[in-house]
């Protein structure tokens, strides 16, 4: 398991292929489900406060992002065995894999970390950007409600006044006699 979202977010690996999302301030319900490896989940490695690697028992080293989730993609494989450990360097550039073939493997992971820095002020203004975007389409959604309540209200006001003349409009008829 791996904590992320500086500590808010706990992530386990499962038999079934399923990473398990947990807030760290309710470890007893799972928060989120990230279905998609097609057998157990045996490491988990963090790259960043929104990204892991995992380690699954295909073989396959795979580039989670976690909220929102989705697969990035495969760093290696260790052919058709299992995936017992992940660790990186200190420089954080290099991962070693340990699998069931009694062999460890290095990888270069530098790509990964090349352009994945998003500066602090970038970070604060894409966070106001998305803040601002979603204030937007609550006020657009809003609108819409009062426009469909005024609607409705429109409506049953009409409704209401042909019922009150019983249904037809005297003058109506009136230039057809």
């Amino acid at each position: 398991m791996v904590s992320l979202k500086r500590g808010r977010k706990i992530v386990c690996g499962s038999q079934e292929g399923v990473l398990d999302i947990f807030d760290a301030a309710n470890v007893e319900d799972i928060s989120d489900r990230f279905p998609g490896h097609p057998a157990s989940v045996d490491a988990l490695l963090q790259l960043d406060e929104d990204t892991v690697l995992t380690g699954a028992s295909d073989g396959l080293i795979r580039i989670i992002s976690l909220q929102p989730n989705k697969m990035l993609g495969v760093v290696g494989e260790h052919s058709d065995w299992p995936l017992e450990r992940l660790a990186c360097a200190s420089d954080g550039l290099t991962l070693a894999s340990a699998s069931h073939d009694n062999t460890v493997k290095l990888w270069d992971i530098a790509f990964l970390r090349e352009g994945s820095g998003v500066e602090a002020a970038e970070a604060e203004e894409l966070a106001a950007g998305a803040e601002e975007e979603e204030a937007e389409e609550a006020e657009a959604t809003e609108k819409r409600k009062r426009k469909r309540r005024k609607e409705k209200a429109g409506a049953a006001s009409v409704a209401g006044s042909k019922r009150k003349g019983g249904g037809r409009d005297p003058g109506f008829f009136k230039g057809l006699l």
